[in-house]
């Protein structure tokens, strides 16, 4: 099992480093002087600070890593390396998690896929993941998703077992097994299972058998 499927299953709360709570002093200082080097323009500094602090353990700096790749900070825009940095950190950084929900709902150097990205937003505020900015970010995408994706896809994505949008994360589209399959491993639960809705708040549907 992946680590990614156990924070899912298990529900980990992730981490959120560099926050001043989680950080020591050298890597705040390196994160203000990464972040006086942007407002600079200084963006190759900047990149190097990032990569620096993500091999020492930081995930947090992985995800501003990504983001110069997403928006073209300093560089071409380039999202194929935003997810490359954004999945070094999924495991244990809920923004991570929401940026790549971002890819997938956009169609950004992947497959759009609505109702993964729908999964991963939905996971992310009903598990509270992250601090309360990641949790409010999430939720704007969640309210698009809602309102933008038609009701017959979103109860399909709620068929799919949090082990199956992992696959499907990790795997960047590229799962060689079903949903169903990734089901039956574990006997997982479809998400509509797990227990985060009052009674009837869901509806009634029907999943699709490859589901």
């Amino acid at each position: 099992m992946t680590r990614f499927l156990l924070l899912l299953f298990l529900l980990i709360p992730v981490s959120t480093a560099h926050s001043e709570e989680s950080a020591d002093n050298t890597t705040l200082e390196l994160v203000k002087k990464a972040l006086s080097a942007e407002a600079a323009g200084d963006y190759k500094t900047t990149y190097s600070i990032w990569e620096s602090l993500y091999e020492k353990g930081d995930y947090k700096a992985a995800v501003s890593a990504g983001l110069m790749h997403r928006q073209g900070t300093g560089m071409p825009v380039d999202y194929v390396k935003a997810m490359d940095w954004y999945l070094r950190a999924v495991n244990y950084n809920a923004d991570a998690m929401n940026n790549i929900g971002i890819l997938y709902r956009d169609g950004l150097g992947i497959k759009k896929n609505r109702k993964i990205s729908y999964l991963l937003f939905l996971t992310i505020h009903m598990e509270g993941m992250g601090d309360e900015e990641t949790v409010m970010r999430a939720n704007r995408n969640l309210r698009q998703e809602i309102d933008e994706l038609p009701l017959i896809e979103r109860q399909e994505a709620l068929c799919y077992s949090l082990g199956y949008m992992a696959a499907y994360v990790e795997s960047r589209g590229n799962t060689q097994k079903s949903p169903r399959e990734i089901r039956e491993i574990g006997k997982q639960p479809r998400v509509r299972d797990l227990g985060w809705w009052a009674p009837g708040e869901v509806g009634e549907f029907t999943c699709p058998v490859n589901t």
